[in-house]
C-alpha cells in the first residue's frame, strides 16, 4: 500500500514537467504504474489493523496501606517469579505482630492450662470453653496480622518483564491501588476488529500453518506465524464489529511489545471453498463517482486506457474483492488513476 502511494506521488509530480512524445505521431505519452489482475495473495487472504496485548498481563496492588519504602525493579526489566519488586514501610505492621503475638502465646499458655485443671476437676468446663475461644480469636488475629506484614512485599506471580512502574518512592500508598504492571511469557496476541459476515463465514482450522500471519508496523518485511485464539461473542455497538484475537510468539531477532500497532492477515472465508476464483485490487486503482466505482484498464495492443465499472464485495482493508467488471489477465492502472482520461496512451513506469 504505501509504495502505490509514494509511487503515485512521483506520477504526479511528473505531470509538472513536459509530457513524453513519441516522435513520429506527436502522440503524448504519460508514465504509470501497470498491474496485471489475477489471483494473489490479496485474493486468498484478507487483512485488519490490530494492537499487539500480551496474553499474561497483570496490574498488581498493595492489599494494605502505607508509605512506599522502596522499588526493586525499573520499567523493562526482566523478573522471576515470587521475585520482590516493592516493599512499604513494614514498622507499624511489625509492632502490630509482635502485640498481637504476645497476647496469642499468653491466650495459648492458658488455654493449656486450663485443659489440665479440667482433668483435675479444678475448673468448670464453662471456663475451659471461655479461655480455648479466647485461644482461636488471638490465633486468627495473629494470623491477620502475619498476612498484612506479608502484604507490604509486592511480588511477581509469574516471570515476564516489567511493563510500568506507577508508584514513586515515599508515595502514600492506597490498598488497591495501581502499583506495578508485569506482562508474562506466555506469548502475544494481535487483537482486530473483524465485520460480522467475515465472522460468519470463518471456520476455525488449527491444521492451517499459514492459515494467518501478523506484521508489524515497526518492522513490515517479517511476517510472525499466528493462530486463531477467541473472538468476542458480542459485536461493538458501534462498529458493529467483532474482536478476534490472534495468538503468536515473538521472533528471536525482533522485539515485540504490547501496544504496538500492526496488521493481520488471515485466510478469505470467500476464497477457502474449492473452485472458488476471485480478483483482488489495490485501492489506490479504484476512482470513484457518486455511488459508483471505476478502474482504468488498459487496451495491450494500444496502450490506451479507458474507464469502466467495477462492482466490490463490501469490506476494509489496502484491497477490495472485485464481484464483476473484470477478468484476470486484464491489465489496469494501479495508482495516479485521478490524472487519467479516456482514450490516453501510457507506458509502464519504470525507475
Amino acid at each position: 500500500m504505501l509504495c502505490f502511494v509514494v509511487l503515485s506521488f512521483f506520477l504526479t509530480a511528473c505531470d509538472t514537467e513536459p509530457q513524453v512524445e513519441e516522435k513520429a505521431g506527436k502522440v503524448i505519452v504519460k508514465p504509470a504504474i501497470l498491474l496485471t489482475v489475477g489471483q494473489d495473495i490479496s485474493d486468498k487472504f484478507l487483512n485488519y489493523p490490530a494492537v499487539i496485548q500480551s496474553t499474561q498481563s497483570l496490574t498488581l496492588a498493595f492489599q494494605v496501606g502505607g508509605v512506599l519504602k522502596e522499588v526493586m525493579v525499573i520499567e523493562a526489566e526482566s523478573i522471576k517469579k515470587g521475585q520482590i519488586l516493592a516493599k512499604l514501610d513494614q514498622r507499624d505492621y511489625i509492632a502490630q505482630l509482635n502485640s498481637v503475638e504476645a497476647q496469642f502465646k499468653n491466650a495459648e499458655a492458658e488455654y493449656q492450662r486450663a485443659e489440665r485443671l479440667i482433668e483435675e476437676q479444678a475448673i468448670s468446663r464453662s471456663l475451659l470453653e471461655q479461655r480455648k475461644s479466647q485461644f482461636d480469636v488471638t490465633r486468627a488475629q495473629l494470623d491477620s496480622a502475619q498476612k498484612a506484614l506479608d502484604d507490604t512485599v509486592l511480588r511477581s506471580p509469574f516471570p515476564g518483564s516489567v511493563a510500568t512502574v506507577s508508584i514513586e518512592v515515599s508515595q502514600n500508598v492506597q490498598p488497591g491501588e495501581a502499583a506495578i504492571t508485569v506482562l508474562g511469557v506466555g506469548g502475544l496476541e494481535a487483537s482486530v476488529n473483524i465485520p460480522s459476515h467475515i465472522v460468519a463465514q470463518a471456520k476455525r482450522n488449527d491444521e492451517q500453518k499459514d492459515a494467518a500471519y501478523v506484521i508489524l508496523d515497526a518492522d513490515q518485511n517479517i511476517r510472525i506465524p499466528a493462530r486463531f485464539k477467541s473472538v468476542a461473542l458480542e459485536a461493538d455497538a458501534a462498529s458493529q464489529t467483532f474482536q478476534v484475537n490472534f495468538a503468536f510468539e515473538s521472533p528471536e531477532n525482533l522485539i515485540v511489545l504490547p501496544g504496538m500497532n500492526a496488521m493481520v492477515w488471515f485466510r478469505n472465508p470467500n476464497r477457502s471453498q474449492a473452485g472458488t476464483k476471485g480478483i483482488s485490487i489495490p485501492l489506490t486503482s479504484i476512482t470513484s463517482d457518486q455511488n459508483e466505482k471505476f478502474v482504468w484498464v488498459v487496451d495491450p495492443e494500444s496502450m490506451t486506457v479507458s474507464k469502466r465499472l467495477v462492482v466490490f464485495q463490501s469490506g476494509i482493508g489496502s484491497h477490495l474483492n472485485v464481484l464483476s467488471g473484470l477478468q484476470a489477465g486484464e491489465t489496469i492502472v494501479a495508482a495516479g488513476v485521478s490524472y487519467l482520461s479516456e482514450g490516453l496512451k501510457v507506458r509502464a513506469w519504470s525507475n
